[in-house]
């Protein structure tokens, strides 16, 4: 029986290879493929939702994503739902403070700036939920900031 990380390692390989990098899109659209020659270096300043990409391509990312899984059992918060009793059901790992919030708040424009903030990296801001949880947990939070916006 194979392991529950490995698993999830095989996971995010398989999920990681099916994207593409078109050379043809906007700096907002390119996907950056991991262990391949990427396209910028860790000082190279990037978008907000590159920046986001590219931190997701890194094993520092795997590292923290299944820490987090891990610490909840492979576990949704919320609903319980479980790897371990289903293994088509899909865990992921939520930032509780977004990351976006996190780079603002930080000045954090580079990848190198991201690998080097902690709070990033905690594992007091990451929580496991399931797909659907994950959806409602991020409606929720959408629907909270519009209704305090100025």
């Amino acid at each position: 029986m194979r392991s529950l990380e490995k698993i999830v390692r095989e996971e995010l390989n398989r999920h990681s290879s099916q994207r593409r990098v078109n050379l043809n899109k906007t700096e907002e659209d390119v996907v950056i493929i991991a262990a391949t020659n990427h396209l910028f270096d860790d000082d190279t300043i990037l978008s907000p939702s590159l920046l986001k990409l590219r931190i997701r391509n890194t094993t520092e990312y795997l590292n923290w994503r299944i820490a987090i899984l891990r610490r909840d059992n492979f576990r949704c918060q919320v609903c319980t739902a479980s790897i371990k009793a289903t293994k088509s059901d899909r865990l992921e790992v939520h930032h509780v403070k977004t990351f976006d919030d996190i780079c603002k708040e930080n000045n954090i424009t580079t990848v190198k700036g991201a690998l080097a903030c902690k709070e990033i990296w905690s594992l007091d801001n990451g929580i496991s939920l399931c797909h659907g949880c994950h959806k409602n947990v991020e409606r929720i939070r959408t629907e909270l900031k519009n209704m305090f916006v100025i």
